[in-house]
């Protein structure tokens, strides 16, 4: 699958939505750009397409609103214009900075570098859940009459 934008879009869309959590390590475009583009992949065909026209609508409006595309802002303007759009009125602007934004976060928060400071371990409940025996092969009791 081709790239669904420039790399220095996505740095600067990950910059913006992740920005710089104290105590965690700062975004890796490198690492996280492989997992963003399965990640819209792996979805309804539709979604990469759908990402793109919302990063169109993002520069449209870092135009109306700021004078410049969203990568030529700097960083203070680009997350105030994602707050701007996040706590729009508006569902279709919303929908804009969310449809972009969880691509970007699911990248960023699943690094086990940035999870497991702030609590999630996945290597101790891959452990946990190994202790349970997870079965579905029990038979379902039957259906009483007047049920779909």
């Amino acid at each position: 699958m081709a790239r669904t934008l420039q790399r220095r879009q996505w740095e600067a869309l990950m910059a913006a939505f992740v920005g710089s959590p104290e105590g965690l390590p700062p975004v890796d475009a490198q690492e996280q750009l492989p997992f963003v583009e399965e990640y819209l992949g792996a979805g309804a065909p539709e979604l990469p397409w759908a990402f793109r026209r919302c990063y169109t609508a993002l520069n449209a409006l870092s135009v109306m609103f700021k004078g410049r595309t969203f990568t030529r802002l700097d960083s203070e303007d680009r997350e105030e214009m994602l707050q701007r759009l996040l706590s729009s009125r508006n569902p279709l602007l919303r929908g804009v900075a969310v449809l972009m934004g969880l691509p970007v976060l699911v990248s960023y928060y699943r690094r086990p570098e940035v999870a497991t400071p702030l609590g999630f371990d996945a290597a101790a409940l891959r452990e946990e859940a190994a202790l349970r025996v997870v079965s579905r092969e029990r038979a379902l009791p039957p259906r009483e009459e007047g049920q779909g």
